[in-house]
């Protein structure tokens, strides 16, 4: 049996659901603790989101929100050099053939999966992240970086002021990632 996906810590801390938190700095242990189970919440869905995009289960499009143009076209690269190799190893005869579990075909058994994210706060608004996954019966290991970066975002209703429709809001976005 795979293991389920990796463990977020929940926060009992009296917010809406959904909104970025920013950290000052010299915070409370608690305000950190806080902005760490939200990096690592946002590092979870993001990093399967990414592998889902390489493995070619869902489209780049998704990732819009989450990364910046940059990271957008390294992925774009990923996707392209992925499925190259897996033209390659289908040439070559190298793929299983024949073992399908309950219909699923071969292409999803070797589907990447997150195994395990460790979160290292580099300051208020960054986080270090680093894991492993797993592809078929290979582990593979995996860095990142996330920040807190200003988005725009539409000011909720009632509080518009003449000329102000949108405000900043500090998000967390993905600025590096490598596999390894």
């Amino acid at each position: 049996m795979a293991p389920g996906p990796p463990a977020v810590v929940s926060s009992d801390a009296p917010r809406a659901a959904g909104s970025p938190v920013t950290v000052a700095r010299g915070a409370s242990p608690r305000a950190l603790a806080v902005a760490t189970t939200e990096a690592r919440r946002f590092s979870i869905g993001t990093l399967t989101l990414l592998l889902e995009i390489i493995d070619r289960r869902r489209g780049l499009n998704q990732l819009e929100a989450h990364a910046p143009a940059h990271l957008l076209e390294q992925v774009a690269t990923l996707v392209r050099m992925h499925d190259s190799s897996r033209r390659g190893s289908t040439r070559q005869g190298s793929t299983r053939q024949g073992s399908t579990r309950g219909g699923a075909s071969s292409v999803h058994d070797n589907a990447a999966t997150l195994r395990r994210v460790h979160i290292q706060m580099c300051g208020p608004g960054a986080a270090e992240i680093f894991g492993s996954y797993r592809r078929g019966e290979r582990v593979r290991a995996f860095a990142a970086r996330i920040e807190q970066m200003p988005c725009r975002v539409r000011s909720p209703r009632g509080q518009s002021r003449v000329g102000l429709s949108r405000m900043v809001e500090y998000r967390w976005q993905l600025v590096a990632f490598t596999l390894v």
